[in-house]
């Protein structure tokens, strides 16, 4: 760090000494769960994903077969070994799940099935990539790595060749040399499960773990298909084979999918985070899994090598359409910097081509672009996290809102051409609670239409480090960008309405920009982003504890998305301590019912729906009910007095 900065003054004939601004703090990202049964040592909960089945088209109730799909991962706390469970939820809501398979277990075989598939035919990949960012994807085999990887793996030991084996499933130096293993899978803590179903392939799940790789399974068997070994994690994987091993990151990042052009082709592409892990994101071309390396299998990585501002990624990275120029729209990968990057508190905005050629190195504004926000305190660690996007008529990227440590919400403007010099200004809003605090802003937010614009919501609190768990008033806000230019700006809570939970209906003030609601206890906060249905917001907070053995609760809620108030038609939800901990709420399809059409020919649609969370315990628990009401049909109607007229003129 620099203690000061030597100023000659030439005309002068003198030195002059100046304090350098410090560098921000960095944080110590907690790589263990929220919360778990330490006594058992054997339940920590981590990832999850409900795939819900639809509502049948031509009755009152949800599909008759099943009510859906939950993927969980769970882990040993003992030794860290992972599993990765479906389960198939029946058809009543609270009738106990049927477990389809685990993939931990499938990879690491069991008294009466071998490991499927082998370690020696596991398809497992990284790739070598060069100081400028040049990727070349390779097996993961001591033959096929670079002399660099060789020599991060082998150590004074020389056991590099027998480690590699170690990491892809070969279990007969275990206890001898290397760690023992419950499960040949890693650990799943901060990552995110991605299903891509793409027509005409076989359906995927994929996973970040803890064992160094992105796992890819096929969804209906859960064997693994390929896994992908990042090369920004190679430095680290020797400590994965040490007996004395203590839990760190690897893939321990979100994930998400979505479809790009990548040289006049449609490809499905893989988006992840490698949250504490490392710094940075990676791409795959995911549009075969079953033949991954005959695509274009890993596109590239993009770590702080290539760019210094690129931090430790913690929230969703996402795929967007943009207008570069007037007539040129590429497709993106959309990445807030994140965490412990070298901007002296600087938060950044990637826009990482996915169309950049495996031979093309990172070159700034030509195949990626990156766009900064200004520090309000130096002294303190700041991060932006992940955008809410706002695409235009086109589906092109207009707007992007993303929040940051120090409680700023941004908006960026994509209006114009890259590399848009203009499309950060101040804050929209800065939240802070009743006395003034910054409130850490670390999910992403949702965005709602509103009549004068749109709402963004989003909550306030921070769990990264031990130390996050000491108590720290926080809050939920609700404001509205009326997207005029230069921006509206929300000098503070004073014009925003204050929510409360006692029932209390009071009209939304005069000239209002918003809504917040002040959680009644301290050590609340909200982490995840909620959901949004039909003019409702669903979120879950966490009230952790003093450590991950600690006891650990939620409060579940549910408010109208205008107003800020409870949701009259949900039961037993808003504001409700829940006796574990849930991160997401998820809604299951219970009942949907239409009215008569009314003389001008509005439906009114009523859909129930059943709230449920996962938790260690089981894959599905019901917290509540909430029913939502939309106007279906003919909305409005106008009469045309003149139509023939209006005809013939239009001929």
């Amino acid at each position: 760090m620099k203690i000061r900065t030597l100023l000659h003054a030439a005309v002068l004939g003198i030195a002059i000494f100046m304090p350098a601004r410090a560098d921000p703090p960095t944080l110590v990202i907690d790589s263990w769960p929220i919360a778990a049964d330490c006594k058992s040592a054997s339940s920590g909960s981590g990832a999850v994903l409900l795939r819900p089945a639809p509502f049948a088209a031509s009755s009152g109730s949800a599909s008759s077969a099943s009510a859906g799909d939950v993927y969980q991962a769970t882990m040993n706390i003992a030794d860290w070994g992972g599993h990765f469970s479906r389960y198939v939820l029946s058809a009543g809501v609270g009738a106990t799940p049927t477990s389809a398979w685990d993939a931990g277990a499938i990879l690491t075989g069991t008294a009466g099935r071998v490991a499927e598939p082998t370690p020696a035919l596991r398809q497992i990949y990284t790739s070598v990539v060069k100081p400028d960012g040049v990727l070349a994807m390779a097996p993961f085999t001591w033959a096929a790595l670079s002399p660099a990887q060789q020599a991060l793996l082998n150590l004074e030991d020389h056991a590099g060749e027998q480690r590699v084996a170690y990491l892809r499933g070969e279990r007969t130096l275990e206890g001898v040399q290397f760690r023992r293993r419950s499960s040949i899978l890693g650990d799943a803590v901060h990552s995110t499960p991605v299903y891509v179903d793409a027509p005409g392939r076989r359906a995927a799940i994929y996973l970040g773990a803890n064992d160094g790789m992105l796992h890819a399974f096929d969804a209906a068997s859960g064997i693994e298909l390929f896994a992908y070994v990042p090369d920004a994690l190679i430095a680290q994987l020797h400590y994965l084979t040490d007996p004395a091993y203590v839990h760190r990151a690897y893939v321990d990042g979100p994930a998400s999918a979505g479809e790009a052009n990548i040289a006049g082709s449609k490809k499905a592409v893989l988006l992840s985070a490698m949250g504490g892990g490392a710094t940075g994101v990676f791409a795959l071309d995911v549009t075969d899994p079953a033949r991954f390396a005959d695509g274009l299998g890993a596109i590239w990585e993009f770590t702080s090598r290539d760019d210094p501002l690129m931090g430790n990624v913690t929230t969703i990275p996402q795929i967007a359409r943009v207008r570069v120029r007037r007539d040129v729209v590429r497709d993106f990968a959309i990445v807030a910097s994140g965490f412990n990057n070298g901007g002296d508190g600087k938060g950044a905005l990637f826009l990482l081509a996915l169309d950049k050629p495996h031979d093309q190195g990172w070159r700034l504004n030509r195949n990626y672009y990156r766009i900064t926000t200004p520090v309000s305190d130096s002294t303190v660690a700041n991060a932006l996290s992940a955008p809410v996007l706002l695409n235009d008529n086109d589906g092109v990227l207009r707007y992007a809102y993303a929040g940051d440590l120090q409680g700023n919400l941004w908006r960026f403007d994509f209006s114009g051409s890259a590399p848009w010099p203009k499309a950060i200004g101040k804050s929209l809003f800065v939240a802070r609670d009743a006395s003034g605090r910054r409130q850490s802003i670390t999910q992403r937010p949702l965005l709602a239409y509103a009549s004068n614009g749109y709402m963004i919501l989003f909550g306030t609190g921070r769990l990264i480090a031990l130390a996050d768990r000491k108590p720290s008033p926080q809050s939920y806000y609700a404001i509205i960008d009326s997207l005029q230019a230069p921006p509206d700006i929300i000098t503070g809570r004073h014009q925003l309405t204050q929510r409360f939970l006692d029932g209390r209906d009071m009209r939304m003030a005069p000239g209002s920009k918003g809504w917040y609601i002040d959680f009644t206890e301290a050590i609340e906060r909200s982490i995840n982003t909620g959901m949004l249905t039909d003019g409702v917001v669903l979120f879950n907070t966490v009230l952790p504890g003093a450590d991950m053995c600690s006891p650990t609760s939620s409060r579940s809620y549910a408010l109208k998305v205008t107003s800020g108030l409870p949701a009259e038609s949900s039961s037993a939800i808003t504001g409700e301590t829940l006796p574990d901990y849930f991160p997401l709420p998820a809604l299951l399809p219970q009942t949907i019912t239409r009215s008569e059409p009314d003389p001008m020919g509005r439906i009114a649609q009523e859909k129930t729906y059943a709230v449920v969370g996962a938790t260690p315990a089981g894959p599905m628990v019901v917290i509540g009910t909430v029913r939502t009401t939309r106007r279906v049909g003919r909305l409005s109607w106008r009469e045309i007095v003149n139509w023939r007229e209006l005809h013939e003129a239009a001929k």
